[in-house]
C-alpha cells in the first residue's frame, strides 16, 4: 500500500501532541500505526545506518513533549546501549551530573532552563560533550545561539528515524575518539608511573598529568587528588634558575621552553614530606611528542649534587683555618660592590704582637686564638657583613650598606670585644688594631685597599688596640 500520498502521514508523531480534541488525537494514532505497520523500511534504514549491534552509548534525551521523548526515546533504545529522559533544562543538567552520558539530545526550547542556557551549564563542566538540536519551528535567532555553543548536529521535529539515528551515529564517532584518546591517555599515564623520576604532561600551558612520584613528592597520593584540592606545580617553586619565582601558574613552563640559550632549568621546589622543610633541587628538561603540543617535563633530582657544589664552593672561597672568605674571594667580592655602586664601608684589623704569641706559647696557640678571634668577630657583625682573611694575623669586613659612622660604631665594638675576650693558652690580653675607610665613588680596588691598609698602619704607629679612619 502506498501512503505516501496520505497528507497526515507527512505531519509527524509531534502532531499527536498538538492535537486540539479526541478525533484528532485518535487519527493521529491510527496514522501511526499504519505508517509502523506498512512502512518498515524506514527502521530497517536507520538500522543499517547504526549497525545491527545496539552501540556503547548512552544518551541522555531532554525534551517537553512527553510523546515525542518518549518515541525518540523508544527508536533510541533499539540502537544504543542506554538511554535517560529528562523534561526540562534544568532536570536536564541534574540528569548529567547523575548518570554522565555519552551524548545528549535535547529540544531548543524547553521550561525552567531554555535549551542553549542547559548547554552552556553542561558545557561548562565538559566542553567536549556532543549534541544533537532539536528544533520544530524554523527560529533564526534561536538556531543561531545553538549554532554559536558549536552544537555537534541538528535534529528537525518530529524526528525522522534515519536522520535521528544518522546523527546519534555521528556524535558516536566522537565519543569512540574520545574514548580512543582517554585510554591511550590512560596507557601513557600508566607508563609515566612507571618512569624512575618525577615527570608531567603539559598541554597549552596546563598540567595535564603527574606521575605519582611527582604528586607524591608535593604531597599528594594521586594526581586525582592534587587536581582536585586545586594545587598547581607553580605553587610549589621557590626559585627557577637562582631568582625568586613569581611567575603564576605557568610562567615556569614559557621561561624553560622559550630559554634563548636552552639550558636545563634548575629549579628548587618545596617539599611538604621533609620535616626540616628544606626544599628540593631538580634539574628540569622537556620534550615535545611528535606532532603534538604535548610536552613532557621531567625532573631529576640534583639535591646532592648542588649540596657538593655548594660545600666546594665554599672550600674553595673559605680559609680552612677560620672558615673566614679567604682573599682571591674577597677581591671578586669587592670588585663586585664597586661595580654595584651602592655604598659600603671596610674594616681591617690584625691582632697586635701576634708573633710573640707563637714564639711564646707555640703555633698550636696561636692558631687557636685565629680560630677564636674569627668566630668572636662574626658574633658582632651582621650576616650581611664578610669577615676575609687578608694573609697571616690581618683580617678584613666587608660592611656593606654602612657610612664612616656606622662603620666606626662596628669596629670599636670588635676592638672591645677583642680585649675583653680570654683567649685560650694566653694568660694574658690581646688586643687588635682596626683601621676603617667608606668607599669613594669612582676609586679603583688597589686605592680602596691601600687606604685601609694605611689606616691599620698608623693605628699601630699610634700605639696599637686603637681604631684609626682612613
Amino acid at each position: 500500500m502506498d501512503l505516501s500520498g496520505v497528507p497526515a502521514l507527512r505531519l509527524g508523531d509531534s502532531a499527536f501532541a498538538h492535537a486540539e480534541n479526541y478525533n484528532e488525537r485518535k487519527y493521529f494514532a491510527v496514522v501511526r500505526f499504519v505508517r509502523s505497520r506498512y512502512t518498515p523500511a524506514l527502521r530497517e534504514r536507520g538500522n543499517r545506518k547504526m549497525g545491527s549491534r545496539k552501540q556503547s552509548i548512552s544518551v541522555l534525551v531532554v525534551m517537553q513533549d512527553d510523546f515525542e521523548r518518549g518515541r525518540i526515546a523508544g527508536l533510541l533504545r533499539k540502537a544504543v546501549s542506554l538511554v535517560h529522559e529528562a523534561t526540562d533544562g534544568r532536570e536536564g543538567v541534574r540528569s548529567y551530573r547523575d548518570n554522565h552520558p555519552d551524548v545528549v539530545l535535547t529540544d531548543i526550547v524547553l521550561p525552567v532552563l531554555d535549551g542553549p542556557d542547559m548547554i552552556a551549564a553542561i558545557r561548562g563542566e565538559d566542553e567536549d560533550m556532543p549534541f544533537v538540536v532539536a528544533y520544530d519551528k524554523y527560529n533564526p535567532k534561536t538556531l543561531l545561539n545553538a549554532v554559536e555553543l558549536n552544537i555537534d548536529a541538528f535534529l528537525r521535529l518530529p524526528a525522522e528515524a534515519d536522520k535521528l539515528l544518522d546523527a546519534v551515529r555521528r556524535c558516536a564517532r566522537t565519543v569512540y575518539l574520545r574514548r580512543k584518546l582517554a585510554q591511550a591517555d590512560r596507557m601513557l599515564w600508566s607508563l609515566l608511573d612507571t618512569f624512575p623520576g618525577m615527570a608531567l604532561l603539559e598541554l597549552k600551558g596546563q598540567v595535564v598529568y603527574a606521575n605519582k612520584r611527582m604528586v607524591a613528592y608535593l604531597g599528594y597520593p594521586s594526581f586525582d587528588h592534587f587536581r582536585a584540592a586545586g594545587a598547581r606545580v607553580a605553587d610549589r617553586i621557590l626559585t627557577l634558575n637562582g631568582e625568586d619565582y613569581s611567575g603564576g601558574e605557568s610562567g615556569w613552563i614559557s621561561a624553560i621552553v622559550e630559554d634563548p640559550l636552552d639550558r636545563d632549568a634548575v629549579m628548587h621546589l618545596e617539599n611538604p614530606g621533609n620535616p626540616s622543610g628544606r626544599p628540593g633541587i631538580f634539574a628540569v628538561t622537556f620534550n615535545v611528542f611528535q606532532n603534538t603540543s604535548l610536552r613532557l617535563f621531567s625532573f631529576q633530582d640534583i639535591s646532592e649534587l648542588e649540596d657538593e657544589k655548594t660545600m666546594l664552593a665554599d672550600e674553595a672561597s673559605t680559609d680552612p683555618l677560620t672558615k673566614a672568605m679567604n682573599r682571591r674571594s674577597f677581591q671578586r667580592l669587592l670588585g663586585a660592590e664597586i661595580i654595584a655602586g651602592k655604598p659600603f664601608s671596610l674594616i681591617m684589623f690584625d691582632i697586635d704582637h701576634f708573633k710573640s704569641i707563637n714564639d711564646e706559647y707555640g703555633h698550636d696557640v696561636g692558631d687557636a686564638v685565629l680560630r677564636e678571634i674569627s668566630r668572636l668577630v662574626r658574633e658582632n657583625i651582621r650576616e650581611t657583613d664578610r669577615l676575609v682573611r687578608w694573609g697571616g694575623e690581618e683580617f678584613m669586613v666587608l660592611a656593606l650598606a654602612s657610612d664612616m659612622n656606622r662603620v666606626r660604631q662596628v669596629a670599636e665594638r670588635l676592638r672591645q670585644a677583642v680585649e675583653a675576650f680570654g683567649f685560650t693558652g694566653v694568660p694574658r690580653t690581646v688586643t687588635s688594631s682596626f683601621g676603617i675607610v667608606e668607599y669613594v665613588s669612582g676609586e679603583s680596588q688597589d686605592g680602596f685597599i691601600k687606604r685601609v691598609d694605611e689606616a691599620l698602619y698608623r693605628a699601630k704607629e699610634e700605639g696599637r688596640n686603637r681604631v684609626v679612619e682612613g
